[in-house]
């Protein structure tokens, strides 16, 4: 439960500040649906927008969403995945679903603007597959051990 964090607190209630939740729900606003303009245009002028991010498994944030009051009336946005996720570690519950470090990167991929050579939030997605593909060497290694003895 965030409602009594004072960083978030400070965060939501900034007068500079415009806060947003990376949540797909019902109400969220699908940025993969707007034009790069009005995804520029998402927070009122001179306000910085903000990304809530919650962290963890679906079922343990729906439970983080639904204790956190200060976050839940929060505006909502969400993406339309440009391809299936790459966390071959375990299988996502739904073909839609991302890894929360892949959620982060599209965000950071939509408010970007084109033309730069490689954005540097790009070096994300590099840790993410050599974490990934590390975690899966580890388990080959262990299942192969197990099958020895």
């Amino acid at each position: 439960d965030f409602s009594a964090n004072e960083r978030i607190h400070g965060e939501l209630h900034g007068s500079q500040c415009f806060p947003g939740l990376l949540y797909p729900g019902k109400d969220s606003v699908n940025l993969s649906r707007q034009s790069p303009e009005e995804r520029m245009t998402f927070a009122p002028a001179g306000r910085r927008f903000i990304v809530f991010v919650l962290d963890g498994t679906w079922k343990s944030v729906r439970k983080m969403l639904r204790l956190s009051q200060n976050l839940a009336g929060l505006p909502m946005i969400c993406f339309d995945p440009p391809s299936p996720s790459n966390y071959r570690i375990r299988r996502q519950p739904k073909p839609h679903c991302y890894s929360t470090i892949e959620a982060i990167h599209h965000v950071l991929d939509l408010f970007t603007p084109r033309g730069l050579a490689r954005p540097v939030h790009d070096n994300l997605l590099a840790a993410f597959r050599s974490v990934v593909d590390r975690q899966l060497a580890y388990t080959l290694c262990a299942e192969a051990r197990t099958s020895l003895t």
